[in-house]
C-alpha cells in the first residue's frame, strides 16, 4: 500500500508567518447533501464549509490534516464554534470565504474569524460570519512523528478538554437498541436523564456514538456535535407536539437557524453512551427562540461535561416562489409546546 500523502510542500517560515498574519480567501461550494428543504443549506453544512475553509488555510502553510495526522502525530479538531447566518445559502452558490487568523500570542488555541460571502443580484452579500477555535490534538497510536515547528507546539493537546466531574445518584442501565430505535429520550423513564434534567423545561437524549460522528480512529469531532444539536431538535419538537415535517404540511414553515455555538469541555469515545439535554432559555418576539444542548458521558460512576452550546431557532415562509422568504410568528400552539405547556382551549 502506498503511503496517504500526496506530495504537498512543507511548512516554511514564510507559509508560517503567512498562516499566524495573512488573511486567506477560499471559493468553495456547500456539500449537496445539505439541501434538505427545497434548495437551503441546512446551519449543519454552513459550518461545514467554514471547517473545510479553515482547512484550506493549513493546507496553504503545508499543514494539510493528513500531514498532521501521519508526520507528527497531531490531529485538527474543531473545538469552539460560534456563528450567525445572515443570508440563506443554497445548492449551487459559490461562497467567498475570508479565514482571518487572530491568535494572539497568548492563546493556547488557533483562533481564526471567518466571513463568507455570496452574490445577490448582482452584488456581493455578508452570508455567515464564525469564530471558530482549533486545537492539535496529540494522537498516541501514531508511531515516531516529526516535531511540528515550534510555532505550533504550544497549541498541542493530550486531549481536547478535561471536564471536573459532576456528582451522579442515578446508575446507568442498559436500554438501548440500536436494531430497533434512535437511542431513548426523556419518556423513556431513564434514570440518568431523569436526574440531568429535574423540574426544568428540558427535553433528554440518550444514544451511543457511532464510529462515523468521529476521527482519527478516536473521539467525536466538532461535526458531530453540530449533527447532535441538529438531531435533538429534531426530536425535542416531536416530542412536543410540533414536529418538522407537521408544520411543513399544514403551515409551509420551513425551519431556520440564524445562530448557533458550540463549545467541547472534554472527549467523547467511539461507542460513548452520550446524553443530551435540550433547554429552551429564551423566546424572542415570538419569532426566534434560543435553546442550550448539554452533552454528557458517565466515567467512573460520575457525570462529564463534555459539549455545550446554543441554537437560536425560527421558522420561516414565502407567499410565492420569486418573494424573498419572511419569519413567521409562533402562534399559541407553538408558545405552549416550547414552554412546556398545553394550549388553552379556544
Amino acid at each position: 500500500m502506498t503511503s496517504p500523502i500526496s506530495s504537498a510542500p512543507e511548512p516554511t517560515e514564510q507559509s508560517l508567518n503567512d498562516f499566524f498574519d495573512v488573511t486567506g480567501h477560499f471559493s468553495l461550494r456547500p456539500s449537496y447533501e445539505g439541501g434538505n428543504i427545497s434548495t437551503t443549506i441546512g446551519f449543519k453544512h454552513v459550518h461545514y464549509l467554514l471547517e473545510a475553509a479553515v482547512l484550506e488555510h493549513f493546507r496553504a502553510a503545508g499543514l494539510g490534516a493528513t500531514a498532521l495526522y501521519v508526520e507528527y502525530g497531531a490531529g485538527f479538531d474543531v473545538v469552539s464554534v460560534d456563528t450567525r447566518l445572515h443570508t440563506v445559502l443554497t445548492l449551487d452558490d459559490t461562497v467567498a470565504v475570508e479565514v482571518r487568523p487572530v491568535t494572539k500570542d497568548s492563546d493556547t488555541r488557533l483562533r481564526f474569524a471567518l466571513t463568507g460571502t455570496v452574490e445577490r443580484d448582482g452584488a456581493p452579500r455578508k452570508a455567515v460570519t464564525s469564530k471558530v477555535e482549533v486545537s492539535l490534538r496529540a494522537i498516541e497510536h501514531v508511531p515516531d512523528p516529526k516535531p511540528l515547528p515550534e510555532r505550533l507546539t504550544r497549541f498541542v493537546v493530550p486531549r481536547l478538554g478535561q471536564a471536573t466531574p459532576k456528582p451522579l445518584a442515578a446508575v446507568p442501565v442498559d436500554n438501548i437498541d440500536l436494531s430497533a430505535q434512535r437511542g431513548v429520550t426523556t419518556r423513556s423513564g431513564d434514570p440518568v436523564l431523569a436526574e440531568i434534567i429535574g423540574d426544568d423545561n428540558a427535553f433528554g437524549w440518550k444514544w451511543r456514538v457511532p464510529y462515523f460522528y468521529c476521527h482519527f480512529t478516536s473521539h467525536m469531532q466538532m461535526s458531530g456535535f453540530l449533527r447532535q444539536m441538529e438531531e435533538v431538535l429534531h426530536l425535542f419538537v416531536a416530542d412536543r407536539g410540533i414536529a418538522i415535517q407537521r408544520l411543513l404540511d399544514e403551515r409551509n414553515w420551513i425551519p431556520v437557524v440564524t445562530k448557533c455555538d458550540i463549545e467541547l469541555t472534554d472527549e467523547v469515545r467511539i461507542e460513548d453512551e452520550l446524553y443530551t439535554v435540550f433547554t429552551v432559555e429564551d423566546i424572542f418576539k415570538a419569532v426566534l427562540f434560543t435553546a442550550r444542548m448539554d452533552c454528557y458521558v458517565v466515567r467512573d460512576g460520575a457525570l462529564v461535561p463534555v459539549a455545550t452550546g446554543h441554537i437560536t431557532h425560527g421558522y420561516v415562509t414565502k407567499e410565492s416562489p420569486e418573494r424573498d422568504w419572511s419569519l413567521v410568528t409562533f402562534d399559541d400552539e407553538v408558545l405552549a409546546a416550547l414552554g412546556g405547556k398545553t394550549p388553552a382551549a379556544g
